[in-house]
């Protein structure tokens, strides 16, 4: 995947998370409106590659994520270590509104480029079209929809 493409992806997920929880939402809102973005593609991800699988991608997103976003990395909560958007809902409560917005768009950006990678572009676009329709509802996501 080109950046290009992940950067409309990105772009994507932030419309996605800004219609959950409008400009000026706090971070607790914000996480809220990642983590029900995250449930919204996992749902429709589950049947076909199991809940197994949706929890190892999000668990190598999480991992790839902390490069940039170190913050992401929660110790000393090993009941968290299992769900890993969980986690990651917790670091996003703890920080700037815009930082968190960047971060869990991130998160969930990662998170659909390995898709991309496993089951292609033209699944990953429908699954997406249909855990978030209102993402799609104005613009092109440069992921070839």
């Amino acid at each position: 995947m080109t950046a290009l493409e992940l950067a409309a992806i990105r772009q994507l997920i932030s419309r996605v998370l800004t219609h959950q929880a409008p400009a000026g939402a706090d971070a607790a809102a914000i996480a809220a409106a990642a983590r029900c973005a995250y449930e919204d593609l996992a749902g429709v991800l589950a049947p076909l590659i199991g809940q197994v699988g949706v929890d190892t991608l999000a668990a190598r997103a999480v991992h790839l994520a902390q490069r940039d976003y170190p913050w992401l990395a929660i110790t000393g909560q090993p009941h968290l270590a299992e769900a890993p958007f969980i986690r990651v809902n917790v670091s996003l409560e703890k920080q700037d509104p815009a930082l968190a917005t960047e971060a869990a768009a991130a998160v969930l950006a990662i998170f659909t480029s390995q898709l991309v990678t496993f089951i292609g572009r033209p699944l990953t676009t429908r699954l997406m079209r249909q855990a978030w329709p209102g993402g799609f509802s104005d613009a092109s996501t440069g992921t070839g929809a």
